[in-house]
């Protein structure tokens, strides 16, 4: 028969009581016969009415069980002693990894952010939590005070982790998605991005034939900004376009990010920029692309272009300027001059929905047709009132 007492720690104040003393929260041994052998063994566990079960299924291993209880995760008919039984559990560094192994079909970029979030997450509960089930709303509320990121980040974070846990919960190691249960921040405003006026356009212009340090910069430079300007494609599409995409005076490609369709007509300045542009230094043969020289990562290459438009902005003294202006600047001067959402939404390669949201900036010329048009009805309700009179 098996004897248990508790073995006090050397910082216990009742450790001279000896070991009939039990009232500690020191750890529980066992001590006795088994088998006809001694056996002087830690329970490791602190809890008496645990400690009593584990010297019963030392004493008598085969007895049924009447201890366990049903697994936490619904539906399944595993018993264990408390929460979850192997298959329903998981730890937090393992789920990690198996969420972005599963995200294959995912653009390089997005599986890079998913991959900081979750290990900024990770990091925040190390040494806390090792289990995935174990994370609940508190804790990521806790992670958002800690965050130093501002809300409109934390709105993209939160989507991730809610993506996250969502893949958890269809896997079975946890119940529901703590996620889900934290508030999204509402009523944000998105900061608001303003299009270029003609003044600063020449501003930019003159800008780019100033940076680096000799014409292969400047000539690069013009011809990127003359691309956003007469294109507005975003930046990742300029720093990599392909020279077979621009055929018969037409520019034709489907954007990076979200696959739709550009077909514009290539103004003559940037014709004639692209055609004196000199090849991407390192380029190997005959170079494929205008601003990319072919090697190394597309994520590279699209740093370069940024780093390139950074100088030519912050030459230029354009107050928060940026590539992303010229989306606006050329989605209000096609709204301007009676084009359609549709069609803005078109040479944008977006959505009408997003075109209406981001880019229906109000304009002088726009401004004009819908005066001209409320003129127009109320000149022909005055007619038609008055055509109504003499009748009757």
């Amino acid at each position: 028969m098996l004897n248990l007492y508790r073995r006090h720690l050397p910082g216990c104040t009742h450790r001279a009581k000896g070991r009939e003393y039990m009232k500690c929260s020191c750890p529980i041994w066992c001590d006795g016969l088994l088998n006809g052998k001694r056996c002087l063994r830690s329970l490791k566990t602190r809890d008496w009415q645990r400690a009593i079960r584990l010297a019963e299924r030392l004493e008598r291993p085969n007895a049924e069980r009447t201890d366990l209880v049903p697994c936490a995760q619904p539906g399944c008919p595993a018993r264990v002693d408390r929460g979850r039984c192997e298959d329903h559990r998981k730890s937090i560094s393992t789920a990690m990894a198996s969420f972005n192994e599963a995200a294959n079909d995912l653009a390089r970029s997005t599986k890079r952010k998913n991959a900081r979030v979750l290990r900024c997450l990770e990091k925040f509960i190390s040494g806390r939590l090792s289990l995935v089930h174990e994370v609940g709303p508190q804790v990521l509320y806790e992670f958002r005070v800690q965050r130093p990121v501002n809300t409109l980040t934390w709105i993209k974070e939160l989507g991730i982790l809610r993506h996250f846990f969502r893949y958890c919960c269809d896997c079975k190691w946890i119940s529901e998605n703590p996620a889900k249960q934290v508030s999204m921040p509402k009523n944000l405003k998105p900061a608001e991005r303003e299009p270029y006026t003609p003044n600063e356009i020449i501003k930019i212009f003159a800008a780019s034939e100033t940076i680096g340090r000799g014409t292969y910069e400047r000539l690069r430079a013009r011809a990127m900004v003359l691309v956003l300007r007469y294109t507005a494609l975003r930046i990742s599409d300029v720093a990599t376009l392909a020279r077979d995409r621009i055929r018969n005076g037409e520019i034709y490609l489907h954007t990076t990010k979200n696959g739709k369709p550009v077909k514009l007509p290539v103004h003559p300045d940037l014709q004639s920029a692209l055609k004196v542009l000199p090849v991407p230094r390192g380029a190997a043969g005959d170079c494929p692309y205008f601003f990319w020289s072919g090697c190394g990562s597309r994520e590279s290459a699209i740093r370069d272009t940024t780093r390139t438009l950074s100088a030519v902005f912050r030459a230029s003294g354009v107050v928060g300027a940026c590539s992303h202006r010229f989306r606006h600047t050329l989605a209000t001067e096609v709204l301007g001059l009676g084009g359609t959402f549709g069609e803005a939404a078109d040479i944008l390669g977006d959505t009408e929905s997003i075109v209406r949201k981001h880019y229906a900036k109000w304009s002088r010329l726009r401004q004009e047709r819908i005066s001209t048009l409320m003129r127009t009805v109320f000149d022909t309700n005055l007619i038609h009132e008055k055509s109504v009179a003499v009748n009757s």
